[in-house]
């Protein structure tokens, strides 16, 4: 077992370090917009005025997720409604799909999983690692990222800033929806044994719950998706009203059915071995 837990440090080690470090140091620079007015005034208040036109187009701002303009240019509205809301998931996802091909799917495929084939261990055991591993991976990481972007608010006067509590809060629900995503991705591998399933199944399944999340104002269909089952649907805006358990448990209830027909297919069908 031993052996087993320095696999799951040592294997991913680099990857885990860029993707804590590397999101983290570029989600930093947004708070330094904000760090005088006449910062502020040019890399915010011009861009504003430049794309103004985009807030009379209404479709237009339904399809990228933006219902308030003038909140976008602020320091809350960027991290809260836009990050968060966006890109946040899709880098965890992104990260938790590269980090478990690397130590399953894939290295069935490059034949250097046949050493944890040949450990002592069931492959409930491994599988249930590997999904532990998953989940906190994700969060883990959110909280590095939001850690360090805090510390120039407050380390510095900055014209606008946040509370570091609620934006913890709000960094775990988005990187729970991520989480669901790149779940979905390392469990469709994990059944069928083949590495691009994790692409096909990760990534198809944020683009619908996103597309759903941009067109449900203007479609029932799109709009019940988003509202019953969308990970972007459950996130709302915890930074200003917290976390609210019934969104939780949903994404946790679709991480939970994801793990489990991975565990279906992992644990019955036969390995890629060389």
């Amino acid at each position: 077992m031993n052996r087993y837990f320095k696999y799951l440090i040592k294997v991913p080690f680099k990857l885990i370090l860029t993707w804590s470090i590397a999101p983290a140091l570029y989600v930093s620079l947004l708070p330094l917009a904000f760090a005088n007015q006449s910062v502020e005034s040019v890399l915010i208040d011009a861009q504003r005025e430049a794309f103004s036109g985009l807030a009379e187009n209404e479709g237009l701002m339904n399809f990228i997720g933006i219902s308030d303009w003038n909140n976008v240019f602020t320091l809350e509205g960027m991290v809260t409604t836009y990050f968060m809301n966006l890109f946040v998931p899709l880098l965890v996802s992104i990260a938790t799909i590269v980090l478990l091909n690397k130590m399953t799917a894939k290295a069935e495929e490059d034949g250097t999983f046949e050493f944890i084939a040949s450990l002592p261990m069931t492959r409930s055991t491994i599988y249930l690692a590997h999904s532990i591993v998953a989940v906190l991976f994700g969060l883990l990481i959110s909280f590095c990222w939001f850690s360090v972007m805090y510390i120039p608010m407050a380390l510095m006067n900055l014209t606008q800033t946040l509370d570091y509590l609620p934006l913890i809060k709000a960094g775990f629900q988005s990187a729970l929806g991520g989480v669901s995503f790149g779940v979905l991705g390392f469990s469709a591998s994990a059944f069928s044994g083949k590495s691009t399933n994790a692409w096909t199944f990760g990534m198809g399944l944020l683009g619908i719950e996103w597309l759903s999340n941009m067109l449900s104002s203007n479609n029932n269909f799109f709009n019940w998706i988003n509202e019953n089952i969308s990970s972007f649907g459950a996130y709302g805006n915890p930074y200003q009203n917290g976390l609210e358990l019934e969104s939780i448990l949903l994404v946790f209830g679709k991480i939970l059915v994801f793990l489990v027909i991975g565990y279906i297919g992992f644990t019955k069908r036969s390995l890629n071995l060389k």
